[in-house]
């Protein structure tokens, strides 16, 4: 993965409930693949793990999860709406798109290519690709933090590593993270392209 030694603003952006409906996606899968009727995933979820607001005991939610990795459904997980266009507009400011995933690719082979099939599929522009836990870490080993406008992220451990380390990050509202009342949340991709593009321009402004 290289880095970026440029003077361009950079966004990064999640895949997993960001720009793509993984929990609607993977809770139908879980529900075949378990043979039982699982919460809706509009249903709001209070704050507590995913397994427990499913019903699944850990090693259950786990071997799931484990299936769905390895049985290559990333690939038909459904975009949502504005995700290709928001990249584009991105990358015409000027701006860099760096993916940011949590997707433990050191774990699995097919995780690094499944993930570039589903944005070569659905037309997402990037320049650069991060996986694992530590992913915002690793973006600012490969530019320079201060050229990081904005985060956008669906999991408040996420978020909340991206403002540990200064960066200005943003919560892509969902079901499961409404708990959270005192963070500036995203409601959709088309409210997220007005939203960066202005933070580029200021970004482009200010230097």
């Amino acid at each position: 993965m290289r880095s970026s030694n440029g003077r361009r603003p950079v966004v990064a952006l999640d895949i997993d409930g960001t720009l793509g409906d993984y929990h609607l996606h993977f809770i139908k899968f879980a529900e075949a693949w378990t043979g039982r009727t699982l919460p809706d995933p509009l249903a709001i979820n209070p704050g507590i793990p995913l397994h427990k607001h499913l019903g699944l005991g850990k090693a259950t939610y786990r071997a799931c999860k484990l299936a769905y990795r390895q049985g290559g459904m990333k690939r038909s997980m459904p975009v949502y709406p504005h995700a290709a266009e928001l990249t584009k507009s991105l990358r015409k400011t000027g701006a860099e798109v760096w993916i940011c995933t949590t997707r433990p690719y050191l774990r699995l082979d097919n995780i690094d290519p499944d993930t570039r099939h589903w944005l070569r599929r659905h037309g997402i522009q990037y320049d650069g690709v991060l996986f694992g836990e530590n992913k915002y870490r690793e973006l600012v080993k490969r530019v320079d933090r201060n050229r990081v406008v904005a985060v956008l992220d669906d999991l408040m451990s996420m978020v909340g590593q991206a403002q540990e380390l200064g960066l200005p990050a943003y919560l892509r509202d969902q079901p499961y993270n409404r708990y959270n009342i005192n963070t500036f949340r995203i409601h959709d991709l088309k409210e997220a392209e007005v939203f960066f593009w202005n933070l580029v321009q200021q970004w482009k402004a200010d230097q």
